[in-house]
């Protein structure tokens, strides 16, 4: 799979045909970003981005490393266009952050009678925490496990079904993208990963939600697991490499397994995750576990959006924006994690994050996190404090 030249010729079909779309009398709006509609069917063709930036104020402590000197950054600065014409829908995004360029989403999607097909650059299905948009998210950083596991974009092919109360989803993937505009494999690996979800809403107004993923993955080189203590701008805690040369032994290939469950209850919501990975090559086949649990309450009553056709948390509308003389809407939450790394001799990782979010609009807010992380390895001790502050917009 060293490029997707079907994919690259439906974008240039998609590139020729939305510019005389948009020429039959579309009706234009700013939702909040330009975007165009076409009277008569669902077709639509819109820009879409975000941005994010972050400051923090880090306490860390390490007979490892020095404490980080960088105090702020602009952690996300994504923009690209997304559209539809009849079946097909593109999305095709970059992160243009000026030292570290990379693609993002950059795929197709068919509606079939059953289901859709979607080909290009997009994640892995694993982890109802990784599927949930960042615009979504509750904290500034995704839990323990997304990171640690390496769950990630990929270039491949996939299938996705929903009904009422289910979804499934499986796909066969390739290496990441390389971080230039063609779709081309960066590396030689390759992956196979499926998701299975239920959801339910009871007569009170609850949501439940279920599920399971698995990832069976072949690397290039092999792997190592790592992740900062939910704070872009800490260093790294434990690093357990696996890669070609290194003393653990390289790693040939891993398998996933991944649990969820989540509930909705009016401005209450609470949501957990377990995941092994177990890697073959290194002596004695190591394995690792991580898991959090989460919660939140939005103190303004509303409730926090779930899209039950792709099993994920959507996002929190304010009654009262502050654009119309409210107050936006004001949430508190908090999430325990933990990493076992036992099995390469780094003991283990826990943190404990308190977040306070304000959604100023629908398409802004600002957030506030306190991270406390430990990393309690058999010969010595990291520990991470950081107060950590995000300005972020998004359409």
């Amino acid at each position: 799979m060293k490029s997707l030249k079907l994919a690259a010729a439906i974008l240039g079909l998609f590139a020729t045909t939305a510019p005389a779309a948009l020429s039959q009398g579309w009706e234009f709006s700013m939702n909040p970003g330009p975007r165009w509609d076409s009277p008569t069917t669902s077709d639509y063709f819109k820009f879409r981005g975000r941005a994010y930036f972050d400051i923090a104020d880090v306490d860390w402590s390490s007979p490892l490393s020095a404490a980080p000197g960088d105090d702020e950054e602009w952690r996300t600065l994504w923009f690209g266009i997304e559209g539809q014409i009849g079946n097909l829908k593109l999305v095709a995004e970059y992160d243009w952050l000026p030292d570290d360029p990379a693609p993002t989403d950059v795929h197709l999607t068919y509606r079939l009678p059953e289901g859709s097909v979607r080909v290009g650059n997009f994640k892995t299905m694993n982890s109802m925490e990784e599927q949930t948009s960042s615009l979504n998210m509750s904290f500034m950083e995704r839990g323990l496990l997304t990171d640690i596991f390496g769950i990630d974009r990929r270039l491949g092919a996939a299938y996705f079904w929903s009904s009422d109360n289910f979804t499934a989803s499986a796909g066969i993937y390739g290496g990441k993208m390389e971080d230039n505009f063609q779709l081309a494999e960066a590396d030689d690996s390759s992956a196979f990963a499926g998701r299975l979800t239920w959801h339910t809403e009871t007569d009170a107004g609850t949501t439940l939600h279920l599920g399971a993923s698995f990832r069976s993955l072949d690397y290039d080189g092999g792997t190592r697991l790592r992740d900062r203590p939910q704070a872009h701008l800490a260093n790294n805690f434990a690093t357990a490499d696996y890669r070609t040369g290194q003393p653990l032994g390289e790693a040939d290939s891993s398998d996933l397994i991944a649990l969820e469950a989540a509930i909705i209850r009016g401005p209450f919501w609470a949501h957990g995750e377990f995941a092994r990975m177990t890697l073959d090559g290194p002596a004695g086949d190591p394995a690792f576990d991580s898991g959090f649990a989460s919660l939140g309450y939005i103190l303004t009553g509303e409730t926090r959006g779930y899209r039950g056709s792709s099993g994920v948390f959507g996002g929190i509308s304010p009654n009262s924006a502050l654009s119309a003389g409210g107050h936006g809407a004001w949430e508190i939450a908090a999430r325990a994690d933990y990493a076992d790394m036992g099995d390469a001799g780094l003991g283990t990782i826990e943190t404990l994050t308190l977040g306070i979010n304000w959604y100023v609009e629908r398409y802004a807010r600002v957030m506030f996190n306190y991270v406390s992380g430990e990393h309690d390895a058999p010969t010595y001790t990291e520990t991470s404090d950081v107060a950590q502050l995000r300005l972020q917009v998004g359409f």
